[in-house]
């Protein structure tokens, strides 16, 4: 009897898995462990405390060899309570819930024990994804009564409903599980930030979302979600300055973030602050130095009208590109600022690199064309002509044909009046000449009749003048 009441006292097991198995052998609607069983069990137990899991199974089965047939439900269930702890400690699942559900299946235990082997069940069922089965023994468990709840169980019943896409099943657990527990539980919030996601519930996300950086600012998966979620429900301020503050915050180092957060500033009329962004962190090596990121830039300075700073960018993008359509746009931005030399590098670059569409292929011959002739100082026919042959190409296509002949004529036109004034130039020059050599012959002759000393300028007019005057003048032909 000593025995056996030593065997009652010392009778319990704790479950490797920590499901809070305890099990105690103990008098039970008025039955007693046979003293033979409670000797055995004694033995296994003693093994299990000494962590010998595999002897104390060993000596559970034998004793179930020896003593199956002739044990009585109580003894049986039991021992089966036992093995089963005993299973679980050498993680043999599958076994222990045979054993278990074998012992509830008597039902003989005394009513905590067999809810507490409910309890047991429905965790051993989850931790092997019977997830079905799980809440089956859940809601067996919980019918008890004065049971005790804890925020790990919620958070159990919580996710086998997700598991099997219960999702809004899975919110009140989760949120008694939070509630529950003593410190927040990062698990617990992820878990019903899923919930809500599958559920398309959006502004409770995002007061959840805004309530988990409270709690772990530093983790920025949660600043990005919180971001998109804002960009969905059509707030795109609030998803800015959400990455903002990440950024400020240290957290933003990928080279996506960054970019968006510099096409952030640009949406929200800062584009000055998001050039400096991506400048820096393309000085800092975090944003790759990329045509696609350096064009950005370019944009984002012209945007904050900084095109002293826009231009340079844009020129190296152009160089590292493949095709020639920055070339396009660095004359064009050199002709806005009236930089001709410039643009007409970047346009014949622009057309030589290729790659250009028909249309600004067709805009490059004539704006390098209005480039040329804006170079051209009055007189300079050789720079018209070679802008007339910017204009002749231009001509070839539909888009720009029209233009590219008026520019021509207008060539033309200048080059004949250019001629036509040349022309007069040189008649009134030639008219001048005669009309001063014709004064200076006035008064050589004066000096001659004067009897003064000739010059020898004098001397050869006065000499031309008499030998035009001897000629002979030619008959007219009859007609």
């Amino acid at each position: 009897m000593n025995l056996l009441s030593t065997g009652l006292a010392r009778l319990s097991v704790l479950c490797a898995l920590c499901l809070g198995l305890l099990v105690s052998a103990s008098l039970a609607l008025g039955e007693t462990l046979d003293p033979r069983v409670a000797r055995d069990l004694l033995e296994a137990y003693e093994m299990i405390e000494e962590d010998d899991h595999a002897g104390a199974l060993r000596e559970l089965n034998r004793l179930m060899e020896r003593r199956g047939g002739d044990m009585k439900d109580f003894d049986r269930a039991s021992v089966l309570q036992i093995r089963g702890s005993a299973h679980i400690n050498l993680e043999n699942v599958d076994a222990a819930l045979r054993d278990f559900r074998d012992a509830l299946r008597l039902n003989v235990l005394p009513e905590a024990q067999q809810n507490q082997l409910r309890f047991n069940v429905a965790q051993l069922y989850f931790v092997t994804e019977q997830y079905e089965e799980s809440l089956e023994f859940f809601e067996e468990w919980l019918s008890a009564e004065d049971v005790e709840i804890s925020h790990s169980t919620y958070f159990m019943i919580a996710a086998a409903n997700y598991n099997l896409e219960q999702f809004r099943d899975a919110l009140g657990p989760i949120d008694q599980a939070i509630e529950a527990a003593p410190e927040p539980e990062r698990r617990y919030y992820d878990l019903k930030n899923v919930l809500l996601s599958n559920l398309d519930m959006a502004p409770e996300r995002i007061d959840l979302l805004e309530e988990i950086i409270s709690l772990w600012p530093d983790d920025l998966s949660y600043w990005r979600q919180l971001a998109s979620l804002y960009l969905e429900q059509d707030e795109a301020f609030k998803s800015f300055a959400t990455m903002e503050a990440a950024y400020v915050n240290g957290l933003v180092e990928s080279e996506s973030d960054i970019v968006l957060l510099a096409q952030y500033y640009s949406t929200f009329d800062n584009p000055h602050r998001g050039a400096e962004l991506l400048e820096r962190e393309i000085e800092a090596g975090r944003v790759e130095r990329t045509v696609g990121h350096l064009e950005l830039m370019s944009q984002l300075w012209s945007q904050a009208r900084e095109h002293r700073k826009s231009i340079p960018v844009l020129r190296e993008a152009a160089e590292l590109s493949d095709d020639g359509t920055l070339f396009f746009r660095l004359g064009q931005a050199h002709m806005a600022s009236e930089d001709n030399e410039e643009a007409e590098r970047a346009f014949a670059s622009a057309i030589d690199q290729g790659g250009l569409s028909d249309q600004n292929l067709a805009e490059a011959w004539l704006m390098l064309g209005n480039a040329r002739f804006n170079q051209a100082g009055p007189g300079d026919r050789e720079q018209r002509m070679h802008a007339d042959e910017a204009f002749a190409r231009a001509e070839n296509f539909a888009l720009t044909r029209g233009q590219a002949r008026d520019w021509r004529g207008y060539i033309s036109a200048i080059n004949d009046t250019e001629r036509r004034q040349a022309m007069l130039e040189q008649e009134q020059q030639e008219r001048l000449a005669e009309a001063a050599e014709e004064r200076l012959l006035t008064a050589c002759r004066a000096r001659q009749l004067a009897g003064r000393s000739l010059s020898e300028e004098c001397r050869r007019l006065l000499e031309a003048d008499r030998q035009e005057r001897e000629q002979p003048v030619e008959p007219e032909a009859e007609e």
